[in-house]
């Protein structure tokens, strides 16, 4: 993270927030503006910062994102769960000539996992005989189920995995073309996600489990590298960074 560090503002002072914080400052970033319940983000002022990291709730992802498009910043959206909106922030970041960035997860090693998921469930779609399940563990504290990052792993089976055609949370028996993912709540854990290839013969888990929030914190850090100076509505991969999908800075 040598170049391109731009002046960062923090919105949602919580656990990820503050990892984010001492994190930056360790990566050499300089964190400008910090804001939180008791210092509320107003586009009525101006602020000295390239780009906001947001980590809120997803009730508040989309005035977050109108009020930050009104003062011309670009975004690296953290929060999960605001996604039934995702094409009103898309039209609101276009429209006022802004860059954002979001990830259901923007730990590197969950996109190493998304990648994996990938080559693995084209494998696996030649092999009927392996039923599969997506399980997702976290801290009693989140609120949205299931993770956004167990939706985005059911997205990348679906599409590549033929014989299922629809996700269920439901815990009763259901279809052969449905794929499941079990949510559990529980205690402080940082998060496990879990895939499981199941036969009468075998069983094959895949698992990623997080130790504590800097992963997440580095992956965003790299997002405001990626969007500072930039125009469009992206979502954060290690195959977009790989493949050069995102464009130069102007």
């Amino acid at each position: 993270m040598k170049q391109n560090k731009p002046k960062l503002a923090i919105v949602g002072y919580g656990k990820m927030g503050k990892e984010i914080e001492l994190l930056a400052h360790e990566k050499g970033f300089a964190v400008t503006n910090i804001f939180d319940i008791d210092n509320p983000l107003s586009s009525e002022h101006e602020y000295d910062f390239d780009v906001a990291i947001e980590f809120t709730t997803p009730d508040s992802v989309l005035e977050n994102v109108k009020t930050l498009a009104r003062l011309k910043k670009n975004i690296v959206i953290g929060t999960t769960g605001w996604y039934d909106k995702i094409s009103e922030v898309k039209s609101i970041v276009e429209k006022e000539g802004i860059g954002a960035i979001y990830s259901p997860n923007f730990s590197v090693g969950v996109n190493i996992l998304f990648s994996v998921i990938n080559e693995v469930s084209k494998i696996i779609n030649n092999f009927e005989e392996y039923d599969i399940l997506v399980e997702e563990i976290h801290h009693r504290h989140k609120k949205d189920y299931p993770s956004g990052t167990a939706l985005k792993i059911a997205e990348e089976i679906l599409r590549n995995v033929s014989r299922k055609k629809r996700i269920t949370t439901e815990l009763s028996p259901n279809d052969g073309d449905a794929l499941r993912i079990a949510s559990l709540r529980v205690g402080e854990t940082f998060g496990i996600h879990k895939i499981i290839l199941d036969s009468s013969f075998d069983t094959i888990e895949i698992t990623h489990t997080a130790k504590n929030r800097k992963g997440f914190a580095l992956g965003a850090l790299i997002a405001a590298q990626i969007i500072h100076n930039k125009k469009g509505f992206f979502e954060f991969s290690l195959k977009n960074i790989e493949n050069g999908i995102y464009p130069n800075s102007e």
